[in-house]
């Protein structure tokens, strides 16, 4: 198999060196370089199976690893291929006996009834966010008052504390555990700390650019007197949020004693112009190793870049673009991608591919924007103003926002057997005080005109009218959120809304939706839907990606403290791309002007050939100016062109009018 290995692929896996670090591009083909690797130590150094180490992040690439393996070697013998909590949970039970893991869902459960104390209510995500800030907050070292949690310092403080007392109680350990464990016995016991050296004489790490600060100083532990076999990409480093730092391997030498780095050059996935841009952008990166990336394939792709008005327009313009391409028999379903920055962004996109009969499906489980806990609420706000005698719907929304309704006089609503207005059943129960009935009749007074309000205004109806927002209001402020997060779903909620007469049409069409959405979930050929974080170690055809924009990507929240990540993020995105990559952007975003990315910008799409974007100017050519309206181009000079109105004025114009989205071009 060697000789089908390049230069640089066989110097790497015949290294002599220690500890070496193998810096992979994208499509470089850094796991047939492990697998060589492992064959070269068995066969040609006379390493014992049992003596070899492969680590991976989880236990599909494990598997994956192994059976590519096994395809060359047919060994019975076989070295251990498993993930760093596989690995430490075997090295720590030889030593403490049984261990019990705590399951996830407990844990999701737990962390669940703790905050429901605080605040009534907490998203499936927002649940997510604390579990991985309590993992970030164990490895880190930090006292609790130095670290910055996502929610409420003394809300999350009492998570933590009732997990571990949870986990003290019923003597379990999560993986954080497994790592601390493993640590600690490695440092203060030398006799373990030597057998380890002795067995593991050969660890080889995959995606090590994906190690926390604790996974790395174990491994310093574990090959003091052995050798690290490293393999990943710091420009692809992408899980910051997990406690990842592409430092790992840019400082590498100075983790590990006598470390080299050696370079993998060559991309075996895209086409040269995709490679091409995607090295101008990561250049702009400062905490990397420098290192240059061809492109094995000579043959250039189409790289397009649009800019739309808003969301919806860009949504239904892929919708059909997408439609064309697979009827002309361009390429299947599964060989095209879209990419996004989070998951809210693909509503449109959902939407518009549902209207137009294209079979998707996402490549991790599945998305909703109604399961939402915001667009449960407004729904149930529909509901209600259509039916009154809708138990489940009216308790949902009766106290959001709080009105004095107590749980027992709620659980009397749910367990009266008549099929009776709500309103009067609350009413009507036996001594109910007076300011609780006002309170009621005030409810039902204004949720009767819902209905009748236009489409339009219906959300803002229930914001303002029914006090939904100060529900909300009050929510963010229990849990130390900023109430922008929620502000998009709105948005979102209310283009939506807006497209139907009536509150019935629209709630069917959500029924309808959801079916189509778990209809979708089995279909084979189908396009894929995925965040960009998903899509990491994946490669398609053509790729998608929507919404290249300042606050989307890169995302506002990591523009001050986090811009290199953010760059990485998108790069991982294009270079999934193997034969045609397509970017969007819009001119508004929640009804607000946005600008193009600057990642757009950095890719420097002008001098690169094959790309049919804004750049592909000519004179003759139309556009439209926000401003000044239809236009004709009479001159193209080097970033600047100038253009007369149909005021018969010439003007001129930088080519970043461009990415601040006042210039488009005319489509013919």
């Amino acid at each position: 198999m060697v000789n089908s290995l390049d230069a640089n692929q066989i110097k790497a896996v015949n290294t002599s060196f220690k500890n070496v670090v193998i810096c992979a591009p994208p499509g470089s083909g850094k796991t047939t370089v492990i697998i060589n690797r492992i064959n070269y130590l068995i066969n040609e150094k006379n390493i014992k199976p049992k003596n070899i180490v492969v680590i991976t992040f989880t236990r599909a690439s494990a598997l994956d690893m192994k059976h590519r393996y096994l395809s060359i070697a047919n060994e019975s013998d076989l070295p251990f291929f498993g993930t760093f909590h596989s690995l430490f949970y075997n090295i720590l039970k030889k030593y403490k006996g049984k261990i019990n893991i705590v399951e996830s869902f407990k844990v999701y459960n737990l962390i669940k009834s703790v905050l429901m104390r605080y605040v009534g209510f907490v998203e499936e995500e927002k649940i997510k966010e604390i579990l991985n800030d309590i993992s970030l907050f164990k490895n880190s070292s930090k006292n609790i008052e130095d670290f910055n949690s996502k929610i409420d310092k003394t809300v999350f403080t009492y998570c933590i504390c009732e997990y571990e007392r949870y986990k003290s109680k019923n003597n379990l350990m999560d993986f954080d555990d497994l790592q601390l464990g493993v640590k600690n016995i490695l440092e203060k016991d030398k006799n373990i700390r030597r057998y380890y050296n002795n067995l593991f004489k050969h660890i080889l790490v995959d995606e090590f650019q994906d190690c926390d600060k604790l996974q790395v100083d174990i491994l310093k532990l574990m090959v003091k007197d052995s050798s690290l076999f490293a393999v990943g990409d710091e420009d692809q480093s992408i899980y910051g949020f997990r406690g990842s730092n592409p430092l790992c391997m840019v400082n590498f030498n100075g983790h590990f004693k006598d470390g080299k780095k050696l370079f993998l050059k060559k991309n075996y996935r895209s086409v040269l112009n995709i490679v091409k841009m995607s090295q101008n952008l990561i250049c702009n990166n400062k905490n990397r190793n420098f290192k240059f990336v061809e492109s094995s394939r000579v043959n250039r792709g189409n790289i397009t870049f649009k800019i739309f008005e808003e969301e919806k327009e860009q949504a239904f313009y892929l919708a059909d673009f997408i439609r064309k391409i697979i009827k002309d028999g361009k390429c299947s379903s599964q060989d095209i991608a879209i990419l996004y920055r989070t998951n809210i962004e693909c509503t449109s996109i959902i939407d518009s591919l549902l209207k137009k009969g294209i079979k998707f499906k996402f490549l991790h489980g599945k998305y909703n924007f109604y399961s939402h806990f915001i667009c449960k609420d407004l729904i149930c706000y529909f509901k209600v103003a259509l039916d009154t005698c809708d138990k489940e719907s009216f308790i949902s929304i009766v106290n959001k926002p709080f009105r004095y309704i107590g749980r027992v006089n709620i659980e009397k609503v749910r367990n009266n057997r008549v099929k009776e207005n709500c309103f009067e059943i609350l009413k009507n129960i036996r001594g109910i005080p007076l300011f609780q009935v006002k309170a009621i009749d005030e409810f039902q007074r204004k949720i009767k005109k819902l209905p009748k309000v236009k489409a339009k205004d219906r959300v803002e109806f229930i914001l303002d009218k029914l006090e939904y927002r100060d529900y909300l209001y009050k929510h963010c402020e229990k849990l130390g959120l900023n109430i922008e997060e929620y502000y998009y779903i709105i948005e979102k909620f209310k283009q939506l809304c807006e497209g139907f007469t009536s509150i019935y049409e629209f709630l069917k069409y959500i029924e309808t939706t959801e079916e189509l959405l778990q209809k979708n979930l089995q279909e084979e050929d189908a396009v894929i839907l995925s965040t960009l974080h998903g899509v990491k170690g994946m490669e398609f055809k053509n790729v998608f990606i929507i919404n290249c924009n300042e606050g989307s990507i890169p995302h506002s929240n990591s523009i001050l403290n986090n811009m290199e990540e953010e760059r990485r993020l998108f790069y991982v995105g294009i270079t999934r791309a193997i034969d045609n990559l397509y970017l969007c952007s819009t001119s508004t975003i929640k009804g607000r002007a946005v600008e193009v990315s600057r990642f757009i910008k950095e890719c420097n799409l002008d001098k690169i050939d094959g790309v049919n974007s804004l750049f592909n100017l000519k004179v003759g050519g139309l556009v439209v100016h926000k401003l000044f309206g239809e236009g004709k181009i009479t001159k193209i000079q080097e970033k600047e062109l100038s253009i007369v109105f149909s005021d018969n004025i010439e003007r001129h114009f930088r080519d970043s009018v461009f990415y601040s989205g006042q210039l488009l071009i005319q489509e013919k």
